[in-house]
């Protein structure tokens, strides 16, 4: 697989980007690196504005759950929210770390949302419904997905990359944030862990 080496931000969208996002919607082998300036934040670091409430999300259109999830139903669990979009490399190299999360700790009380977010306008294919089910068919991913087709959410978190991490507590509140790629038993995915271990360890 060829691999691209574009930051993906709000700020900056190349044609030939576009291009190789619609390539890859199709079924095609490109992929895009989202993340070159993620640098030492792929760690979780505590939330910079300080302990407190995560915003409530009213996404409508979800996969792999029957009804829409909210942050109110989820009160007394600990959320790990991901920001991704199924064309960007750096976010599909880093679901099998939360599937593995999600295998590990979701009867112990994690939850984790996809947020998935598209970059490209809407001809490229990554708003479309059966496209973002094919992705989580090809890696496997089980928890709830939220299509975040308006960009509502990913502005209610101030994100800016792909992918990034808000990890909240059992009382809604957001602990932990952080952005880029990470794998199965690294560092980061190590700190992660552990921090989502602290939580589940609250009351």
């Amino acid at each position: 697989m060829r691999r691209f080496g574009f930051t993906l931000t709000r700020s900056g969208q190349g044609p030939f980007a576009l291009a190789a996002a619609i390539v890859l919607a199709g079924g095609g082998a490109l992929a895009l690196d989202s993340t070159a300036q993620s640098g030492p934040r792929t760690r979780p670091v505590a939330a910079p504005h300080g302990r407190r409430p995560a915003p409530a999300w009213h996404n409508a259109s979800w996969l792999n759950t029957d009804r829409p999830i909210t942050l109110e139903s989820l009160r007394g669990r600990v959320v790990l929210l991901n920001f991704w979009v199924f064309t960007c490399y750096n976010c599909t190299n880093t679901v099998p770390s939360l599937v593995e999360f999600d295998r590990k700790y979701r009867d112990q009380g994690l939850t984790i949302v996809g947020i998935h977010t598209p970059e490209f306008p809407p001809y490229a294919g990554e708003h479309d419904r059966a496209n973002v089910e094919r992705a989580l068919q090809r890696y496997g991913i089980r928890y709830p997905i939220a299509q975040d087709n308006d960009d509502r959410t990913w502005n209610l978190y101030d994100i800016r990359f792909w992918p990034s991490f808000v990890l909240i507590d059992k009382h809604g509140d957001i602990r932990y944030e952080g952005y880029g790629e990470f794998h199965l038993n690294d560092g980061s995915y190590a700190t992660w862990e552990g921090r989502i271990r602290e939580l589940l360890a609250e009351r």
